[in-house]
């Protein structure tokens, strides 16, 4: 089954969810309550959280699937994949991976991460495995095509 295909400020807002050790159940219930104020603990400004709301209101199955069965994020540019990154694994620019023009270098990931980050990651961005070893990954990800 394919994935959901979202924008990015939507795949950041549950994964600054995710972070705070909020299910996704718990998240699909503060989405269906519809109070912008109940998302205030994950960040206040940047997200907006209304808009997440609002996109919930006029795509709930959307959503739903994207949260509860996985999602694929239409468009990055290297700067959104680095806050993904940090968002989603924690990962640190030159201290976890480095950066280069065309290319992301260093990244080590577990089997599960290095899984999950190949199927959400939008097609302008390719996800290399260069070695796996013990169930760690250590990977490239590299703009595809040489778009930039």
């Amino acid at each position: 089954m394919s994935r959901e295909k979202i924008a990015l400020n939507y795949a950041i807002m549950i994964e600054m969810i995710r972070r705070s050790g909020t299910t996704d159940r718990q998240m699909m219930d503060l989405l269906k309550k519809g109070d912008s104020k109940d998302f205030t603990p994950y960040g206040e400004g940047i997200p907006d959280w209304q808009t997440f709301i609002d996109f919930y209101r006029s795509h709930s199955e959307r959503l739903e699937r994207a949260i509860l069965k996985g999602y694929t994020i239409t468009f990055l540019t290297k700067n959104a994949l680095k806050t993904l990154l940090k968002i989603k694994y924690g990962l640190e620019e030159n201290i976890d991976y480095q950066v280069f023009d065309t290319y992301l270098d260093g990244l080590v990931l577990t089997s599960n991460e290095f899984e999950d980050l190949q199927k959400m990651m939008s097609i302008n961005w390719k996800v290399i495995d260069k070695d796996s070893t013990n169930e760690k990954h250590h990977v490239k990800i590299e703009l595809h095509n040489g778009q930039k």
